[in-house]
């Protein structure tokens, strides 16, 4: 299901029905804030950089940048235009963050093409929450292509979390021909008798970020 007309009209629904609110694939941003704490706490010091990939209306990006004590810059990109608007009125409804200096943007755009839309190198974490899981359903190719966008965006000491609810015995097969990284698994919450996990991708330390 990665089709923009079909989540542009998934998300236009979703906001006719009421005042727009987070709508969360698996579950929201509790479930794995300790996780982001410890990688945010492992950055060097100074304002980190976060992209939120296919960010939807997920409370992810968006509870991220208001609850961290860590000076953050958070962008929250997506393909649906609709999304991207319920969001951005999402954030103006918002409290201020934790750290005063933070700051969030909305960004409309293709996960595929990041390279087109930010700095390579820029970002100390990527987050994607579902969003290569969808891509990974209807074509294999441009799931390929989505990893290696985000490996080329982020920075040689930063990386790339994966959420899913897919099997590390079929998921690191993929992630080991989608792009040069190395790759750590954790089983970080079970819903429902499903397990998720978090599929941490870090650039290897011989690869120089591409230009």
């Amino acid at each position: 299901m990665d089709q923009r007309e079909a989540w542009d009209r998934f998300y236009a629904r979703r906001e006719k029905n009421g005042s727009p609110h987070p709508f969360d694939w698996f579950f929201g941003y509790k479930e794995i804030s300790t996780l982001l704490g410890s990688v945010l706490r492992g950055l060097p010091p100074g304002r980190a950089r976060v992209l939120d990939v296919g960010c939807g209306t997920s409370s992810l990006g968006l509870e991220l940048y208001q609850r961290s004590s860590v000076q953050l810059h958070v962008s929250c990109l997506d393909f649906s235009s609709a999304a991207i608007q319920c969001l951005t009125r999402m954030l103006q409804d918002s409290p201020p963050p934790c750290h005063p200096l933070s700051k969030l943007e909305c960004h409309l755009g293709d996960a595929t093409e990041l390279s087109r839309l930010f700095t390579l190198g820029s970002f100390h974490l990527l987050l994607d929450k579902g969003t290569c899981d969808s891509v990974l359903r209807g074509c294999p190719q441009r799931a390929r292509r989505l990893v290696s966008e985000c490996l080329r965006v982020l920075r040689p000491e930063g990386c790339l979390i994966q959420i899913s609810d897919e099997d590390p015995d079929a998921r690191v097969p993929f992630l080991e021909t989608a792009g040069g990284a190395n790759i750590n698994i954790g089983e970080i919450a079970r819903v429902n008798g499903i397990s998720y996990y978090a599929y941490t991708l870090c650039p290897k330390a011989s690869d120089p970020v591409l230009t």
